[in-house]
């Protein structure tokens, strides 16, 4: 049986060789792109988890009409890269550095009706370290997402956000609980809301998530490998113009694939979503989580979990170059064994873009994660780690850009070996058209 990673491996690699091919560009790339905006979001995102990507570059492209009404809706971005890595397999013990050279492209597609927005992107990218003889083959990635918005009335309304990836780069934006390479790793992401305005004031969001993770390393895979499927349901009731109050219901169904294990967690929260003005929104939600793990299969040997459960959003828009975006989340997060009971996690992340003048963009990323695991006779493990990535870039022209980077990654752990410490840089260029 082909397993859905190897079956993505096989056409990620054909997709992105057939892009770089087309578009001239020498088969090279660090993770262009592993990352997309946080909560979700298909490519462009600011992540720490690999060099500034071509969608993320084409950000700077508003200036060329790009947009849901504009008349050409398309965006291509082609992006050559060069830097050093200097600890190229994320090792605790003896770090190897090399060179490494990125090429990538993206395609962004926006469409927008009366009632109808749909906004696509997808991208390809090949990594090839110059000094790794132990893995002498480049990394591929690729990513595709799509955020669609349907109002079928003027009561109902359906959002469908869906991000799914093929890459080798751990992605601190994306929460997954692998915080260092474990070799290629496919995930897919795919959320839809369902709401409907019965008053003025009061209103219902019906949810569904389906998410999937799965490693082509047989050891990572052995206890990351899993299937979650999510279903949820929010009351809403708008107290004043500016501000929602929020009750919510969530049931998450958790399949290991190749650990004979099984997990229900129930989540009953509170909060509210208050605009407190054009510029600035914030969503606050807190409450309790319940996991409880199917004994039957195998599964966790720590009995059932509850803890709190806080998510919390922050968003503001400076300008129209400008904007800031800060997440924060404390719950149980999958471990790194189904023995372990899943580990109790705060994980904290900013993501900002700055226009400083037309020509110069920076983007900074940075997250925080603490985490503890419980294991076998009561003792926990504790971890932290922090992931910042800043980067600047400059319109040489309207479709043509340099640009210059540099990504920090800090693991500490109390399991002997299982910290790091890795530095990289790099610069490069894209075109944009």
């Amino acid at each position: 049986m082909i397993l859905p990673a190897t079956i993505a491996r096989r056409f990620f690699a054909v997709l992105a060789l057939c892009i770089l091919e087309a578009g001239g560009v020498t088969a090279a790339g660090l993770g262009a792109f592993s990352s997309g905006p946080l909560g979700g979001g298909a490519g462009g995102r600011v992540s720490s988890s690999g060099t500034g990507d071509a969608a993320a570059a084409g950000e700077g492209a508003a200036a060329l009409g790009i947009g849901n009404f504009s008349r050409f809706p398309f965006r291509v971005t082609v992006s050559l890269q060069t830097g050093y890595d200097d600890n190229v397999f994320t090792s605790g013990f003896v770090a190897k550095g090399s060179a490494f050279t990125n090429g990538s492209l993206g395609l962004t597609y926006n469409f927008g009706s009366q009632r109808t927005e749909i906004e696509v992107r997808t991208g390809a990218g090949i990594t090839y370290y110059w000094d790794r003889p132990e893995q002498p083959g480049p990394d591929y990635n690729a990513f595709l997402g799509l955020t669609a918005k349907h109002k079928f009335t003027a009561r109902l309304t359906l959002d469908v956000t869906s991000y799914t990836t093929y890459q080798t780069e751990p992605d601190f934006s994306l929460n997954l609980g692998i915080n260092r390479r474990s070799g290629s790793y496919f995930v897919t992401s795919d959320h839809f809301t369902l709401t409907y305005l019965f008053t003025p004031r009061f209103s219902t969001v019906t949810s569904y998530t389906f998410s999937l993770i799965e490693f082509e390393n047989n050891t990572a895979g052995a206890f990351q490998n899993r299937i979650d499927n999510t279903v949820g349901n929010e009351f809403r009731y708008l107290i004043l113009p500016t501000t929602s109050l929020v009750g919510e219901y969530r049931i998450g169904f958790t399949t290991y694939l190749d650990a004979d294990a099984k997990a229900t967690t129930h989540f009953l929260l509170a909060g509210f979503d208050h605009t407190f003005n054009p510029r600035l929104n914030a969503t606050v939600r807190a409450g309790v989580e319940i996991r409880e793990f199917d004994e039957a299969t195998g599964g966790s040997q720590n009995g059932d979990r509850i803890s709190p459960h806080i998510e919390t959003t922050v968003t503001y828009a400076l300008g129209a170059r400008s904007n800031i975006s800060w997440t924060n989340s404390y719950g149980i997060q999958e471990g790194d064994s189904t023995s372990s009971g899943g580990r109790t996690t705060f994980h904290t992340g900013l993501i900002a873009k700055y226009g400083v003048t037309p020509r110069i963009t920076t983007q900074l990323a940075l997250f925080y994660q603490h985490s503890g695991r419980d294991v076998q006779g009561g003792d926990t493990s504790e971890q932290d780690a922090i992931d910042a990535a800043l980067s600047v870039r400059y319109a040489l022209t309207r479709y043509l850009g340099v640009q210059v980077g540099y990504n920090y990654t800090d693991l500490s752990s109390d399991v002997f070996g299982r910290g790091y410490t890795r530095n990289r840089i790099y610069g490069g260029i894209d075109f944009i058209f």
